[in-house]
C-alpha cells in the first residue's frame, strides 16, 4: 500500500470519529510527550513543574503509548468501537511498557549522541514496539522490539518518507500557533496505524 493509499484509508477511518480522536491524541500527546509542557514550565520559572512533566513522561510515556495504539488499532481495524477510555486500558502490563519505553529512549538517545542519523535509525527500527504489545500484551519487551526491527527491515526509508509528506501539516500547524494541529496529530496517527498493519500483513 503506498503512502496516498494510506493516508486515503486515515481520512475516512477518521470519518464521524474525529472528536473522540482529537481528546485521545491530545491527551495521549501530553502525557507521552513533556516538551512543550517542559519549555512552558521553565520560561515561566516552574522548575518543580518542568520536572514533574519529565517524570510523568518517563513513567507514563510506555503504559499511554500501549493504549494510544490499540485504540488507533480498534479505530483502523474496527475491532471494538473506538472509545477514549482505552487510553488507559493498559495499566495491567504497567511494568512491561515502562521497560519497553525506558529500553527505547535510552536506545535512541544513544544513537542520537553519537550522530543524528544513528538515533532516527534506531527510532524508526523500534517503532512498531508498542503496536506488537498492543496486540500481544503476552509477549516480552525483547520479543517486541525483535518483531519490530524485522518488520521494518526494508521499510525504515518507506516510514520515513511517510512522516516528511506531513512536513506541510506541520507547518500549517505552526503558522497556526498549534490549532491545526488538533485534526494534523490524529490523521497522522491514524496513517502511522495503517502503515503498521500494511507491512505487518506483508
Amino acid at each position: 500500500m503506498n503512502t496516498a493509499e494510506l493516508k486515503a484509508n486515515a481520512k475516512e477511518q477518521l470519518r464521524g470519529k474525529w472528536a473522540v480522536a482529537i481528546a485521545t491524541v491530545l491527551v495521549a500527546n501530553i502525557l507521552i510527550d513533556s516538551d512543550v509542557m517542559y519549555k512552558v514550565s521553565e520560561k515561566f520559572g516552574l522548575i518543580g513543574l518542568s520536572i514533574s512533566c519529565s517524570l510523568i513522561s518517563l513513567f507514563l510515556g510506555g503504559v499511554i503509548s500501549v493504549g494510544l495504539c490499540k485504540f488507533l488499532l480498534d479505530m483502523t481495524t474496527k475491532r471494538e468501537e473506538p472509545r477514549f477510555e482505552t487510553l488507559f486500558s493498559q495499566f495491567n502490563i504497567y511494568l512491561k511498557t515502562l521497560g519497553l519505553n525506558i529500553l527505547i529512549t535510552l536506545s535512541v538517545c544513544i544513537g542520537t549522541i553519537l550522530f543524528i542519523v544513528p538515533g532516527i535509525i534506531v527510532g524508526l527500527m523500534f517503532s512498531q514496539s508498542y503496536y506488537i504489545l498492543s496486540e500481544d500484551p503476552s509477549k516480552s519487551i525483547t520479543q517486541c522490539i525483535k518483531e519490530s526491527v524485522d518488520m521494518m527491515n526494508g521499510h525504515k526509508w518507506d516510514l520515513f518518507y511517510l512522516e516528511l509528506t506531513f512536513i506541510g501539516w506541520w507547518l500549517l500547524t505552526a503558522i497556526t500557533v498549534g490549532i491545526a494541529g488538533l485534526w494534523v496529530a490524529p490523521y497522522v496517527k491514524v496513517t502511522e496505524t495503517n502503515f503498521y498493519l500494511s507491512i505487518k500483513n506483508n
